[in-house]
């Protein structure tokens, strides 16, 4: 072991033990780079590949190991956080790399093996949380509830924690918030001195690296002023205390994890819109991955009050779901029933379970059954330019549908009384959807897009025409006349007849749903008659 020259490279040694390292080593733990530096080409193949964590394995550095076996199983999460440029960056402060900058987020093994559909198989059970409330948001916004939890033994499951902090965030500047700083450190200090706490490992995260180089500094300074927090904090070998950002902290858990938002009012007093990485495509992804890593409680330390979130000013969904997050930690289990349902409904039917699922999965904000009366429309698109508002609503022939009168009523008066109050309507068939789901989203997907891309003083105007396609053909209505009106007219002299025509010319180019009809008169009487069904046919094509 002291031998330091003329050493045998590790490469050499496995290559000149090709039937011995297999039983000595059947199972080897290795990174990519350490099979492409230490494994040789012609390295007799294993039998398995496994990867682990793989949502964080570029698709480049994964090829070379996968070709060295005859199977394949790859382990991650696509919900957490993928490979990212992060480290990539100079970490020189006069560099002009910065964590506000957008973090491009690259391609990951298994995103590849998902999109070429390959074997999956979902594992449920979640393991780590002792307390059900740590994973809730996490599952309920993340995973459709589809996770399988269990309740820890007692009334009041509070394990998640908001701890109020009076700072400032240091905007334009070191990009730090020193009172939470000085706040985590002290509740470190109250972790580790306390006797009924300190057999609890602990585990902090931040919003940006300045801010995790800032604590760091702070809790060395107070280890070499305290010898006894130093030792209680060097006594824990196994699973020590880690300060991380929300880009290296995955694959870490710890018993308890303290938060530091970072974020909020500058010494203006005012509060951008700007959280570094949430900002930018995948923050979600970041959240879930943080507020996951805990098995006994989670403590936000946080200057940012939820409230002062505007979704109004911000599309991205990581910046959504902070405040979300935020509302669940201060209100408990309300604020997800809020969050989820926010019109006070569930969806009528498993249709519109089904149209909501997918359309969530495509980036949109859905809420079910919108309105306060006997009539809801069944699914609300929110704007996500401005999430007060529907960007347009979705109705399904479900029960609403089906509970109108005459189709009249269905497919022409509630439209029409919508499109007056500003929506644009769009329909979802169920035998369109039964036969071809994907399609039927596809098509909704892209006339939202069409309707985004419209200036928003135009929307409006356009409403009716983007319809067109909803509304039914004539033939297939459910025609009901009434009786006060079936006394023939006047017949119409040629005067009259060229100013109808120039009306109905005029309507026609205003609106192009419906077009004018003038028929002659005929003979009031016969017009319940059999035999007048022919005629009115033939007047109405």
């Amino acid at each position: 072991l002291q031998k330091q020259r003329r050493q045998l490279p590790v490469r050499q040694l496995v290559h000149g033990m090709p039937t011995l390292l297999p039983r000595l080593k059947p199972c080897l733990l290795m990174s990519p780079l350490s099979v492409a530096q230490y494994l040789d080409a012609g390295y007799a193949p294993f039998d398995l590949v496994v990867f682990d964590e793989a949502s964080q394995i570029p698709v480049w550095d994964a090829i070379g190991a996968i070709a060295r076996g005859r199977q394949l199983v790859v382990v991650g999460d696509p919900k957490q956080l993928p490979p990212t440029s992060f480290f990539s960056k100079s970490s020189d402060p006069e560099g002009g790399g910065t964590d506000d900058e957008p973090v491009e987020d690259l391609e990951s093994i298994l995103d590849e093996c998902l999109g070429a559909g390959m074997n999956r198989l979902s594992l449920q059970w979640h393991y780590r949380s002792r307390h059900e409330s740590l994973i809730t948001f996490s599952n309920v916004n993340y995973y459709q509830s589809s996770l399988v939890t269990f309740p820890s033994p007692v009334t009041s499951d509070s394990a998640v924690r908001f701890q109020r902090v009076h700072g400032v965030y240091d905007r334009g500047g070191s990009r730090t918030n020193r009172a939470e700083a000085n706040a985590i450190v002290e509740g470190i200090s109250a972790h580790y001195l306390a006797p009924e706490k300190k057999h609890l490992t602990l585990g902090v995260v931040t919003f940006n690296q300045p801010q995790q180089l800032l604590i760091e500094t702070l809790l060395d300074a107070r280890r070499r002023a305290s010898p006894e927090l130093d030792r209680a904090i060097a006594a824990r070998a196994q699973e020590p205390l880690f300060i991380k950002n929300l880009e290296n902290v995955q694959g870490d858990e710890r018993d308890v994890i303290f938060f530091s938002i970072t974020y909020g009012p500058d010494a203006a007093g005012k509060t951008t819109m700007n959280f570094g990485p949430l900002n930018g495509e995948g923050g979600q992804r970041r959240l879930n991955v943080a507020i996951s890593r805990a098995r006994e409680a989670v403590v936000i330390y946080s200057t940012l009050l939820p409230d002062q979130i505007d979704l109004a000013r911000v599309r991205a969904a990581g910046v959504r779901d902070l405040k979300h997050y935020l509302e669940f930690a201060i209100n408990g289990y309300r604020a997800l029933a809020a969050q989820s349902v926010p019109t006070g409904r569930e969806p009528d039917s498993p249709f519109e379970v089904a149209v909501i699922r997918l359309l969530r999965t495509h980036g949109w904000d859905v809420h079910p059954q919108v309105g306060c009366s006997g009539y809801r429309i069944d699914l609300g698109v929110v704007d996500p330019r401005a999430p007060g508002r529907y960007l347009a609503g979705i109705e399904c022939d479900g029960a609403t549908y089906h509970s109108a009168a005459t189709s009249r009523d269905r497919d022409r008066l509630r439209q029409h009384v919508l499109e007056g109050l500003g929506w644009t309507i769009l329909r979802i068939w169920s035998t369109d959807w039964w036969l071809n789901p994907e399609g039927e989203i596809e098509k909704i997907t892209q006339r939202l897009k069409a309707i985004l891309a419209m200036p928003e003083a135009g929307q409006a105007e356009a409403a009716p025409a983007l319809a067109v396609k909803a509304v039914p053909a004539l033939h297939d209505l459910d025609i009901t006349v009434n009786p006060l009106q079936t006394q023939a007219p006047a017949a119409a002299q040629p005067d009259d007849r060229a100013r109808v025509a120039d009306d109905a010319a005029g309507v026609e180019q205003a609106l192009e749903i419906y077009r004018p009809v003038v028929l002659p008169a005929g003979d009031a009487s016969l017009f319940y008659a059999a035999s007048a069904s022919a005629r009115l046919v033939e007047d109405l094509a």
